[in-house]
């Protein structure tokens, strides 16, 4: 009998083994090809080399050639099974746990709410829909996620390390998605986010109307003579503001407007230096009902540059706040009519 064996050490050495102990014969990688066919009981090995061909033949019986067949098929599965991975090629998620609340938007988005299966208790959207409630970002419900038995979990860097390593310990897959910095990470993500279920076709989609909404948005802020000063408050006790290398830094970024917390490294100020900023702009979000209240505040400093050309807003915090690509370009569209009013 004869078989072709390669040596363990390196591909460049393939060996025609023979029970007649025939010598190793030494073959280039780059230009080694090997053909097996059948014609009735024979089987032919035709190794090419350069310059030279080695033809071996030998007679098998049909049983063994069977053999041979079913060893072949089953490496080259195995050769296939080996290289997938390399390429990307994963199975999408069929029974999804959101434990943010802006993902749970970016599933409805995409129309992949049918895989959703669990959410936290701000998942309004999915609330409403019926999905099972498992906590919120930060304390879930490990039983409760157990019991939907799911194939995902999408996290962010809020839930606690020590739940997503139980979960994973479990045998749960959880993909830990971050904060994105600007508009640009949240179209990223949004793809995706998107790939793991099956929907990166529909989210590539939103997306490209999203980019639309916001180049054209960023063209009547060319348009606009100076770069006004902006104060972009998120709460009232302490008062926080929009820090830069976040989402919503972009909002004062892509509006040709300068953000008056530049260079800080903590969210919270006092009301004092805002007041020594002056700013010309103030936008207020609506987070917790407080903003009302704060924009009356604002409003009674008859020195503020805001204050004197009522240019104090307030913007909801349920779109500006959640980043996902159509909450932005809607948030986007209402700073730059309050910019450019």
């Amino acid at each position: 009998m004869s078989f072709i064996q390669f040596n363990k050490n390196t591909l460049q050495s393939p060996v025609i083994s023979t029970t007649h102990q025939e010598k190793p014969g030494a073959m280039n990688q780059e230009i080694f090809q090997s053909f097996l066919f059948r014609n009735d009981s024979h089987i032919k090995a035709v190794i090419s080399t350069a310059g030279r061909n080695l033809l071996v033949e030998r007679e098998f019986s049909s049983s063994f050639l069977g053999i041979i067949n079913i060893r072949l098929k089953l490496s080259l599965f195995i050769s296939i099974l080996s290289v997938l991975p390399f390429f990307g090629i994963s199975q999408n998620a069929k029974r999804v746990i959101s434990l943010v609340p802006s993902i749970t938007e970016t599933l409805y988005l995409v129309g992949a709410e049918n895989k959703l299966v669990g959410c936290t208790s701000f998942c309004t959207l999915a609330i409403a829909d019926g999905k099972e409630q498992v906590g919120s970002t930060v304390d879930v419900n490990i039983e409760k996620i157990l019991k939907l038995k799911p194939d995902l979990v999408l996290a962010m860097l809020l839930t606690k390390p020590q739940d997503i390593e139980t979960m994973r310990r479990l045998g749960i897959k959880v993909e830990v998605i971050p904060t994105p910095k600007n508009f640009a990470e949240i179209c990223s993500q949004t793809v995706e986010i998107a790939k793991l279920v099956g929907y990166e076709s529909a989210a590539k989609a939103v997306v490209q109307k999203s980019k639309q909404t916001v180049d054209s948005l960023m063209q009547k802020s060319v348009q606009r003579s100076g770069k006004p000063k902006i104060f972009f408050q998120l709460g009232s006790n302490p008062i926080f503001t929009v820090l830069e290398n976040t989402f919503m830094n972009d909002f004062i970024l892509l509006c040709n407007g300068e953000n008056i917390a530049n260079g800080l490294t903590k969210g919270s100020v006092t009301r004092e230096s805002v007041l020594m900023k002056n700013p010309d702009v103030i936008i207020v979000a609506t987070m917790g009902g407080f903003g009302a209240e704060e924009q009356k505040t604002w409003q009674s400093y008859s020195g503020l540059k805001a204050a004197k050309n009522n240019k104090i807003f307030l913007i909801d915090s349920e779109t500006a706040c959640s980043p996902t690509p159509v909450n932005f370009a809607k948030a986007f569209a209402d700073v730059v009519k309050f910019v450019n009013q």
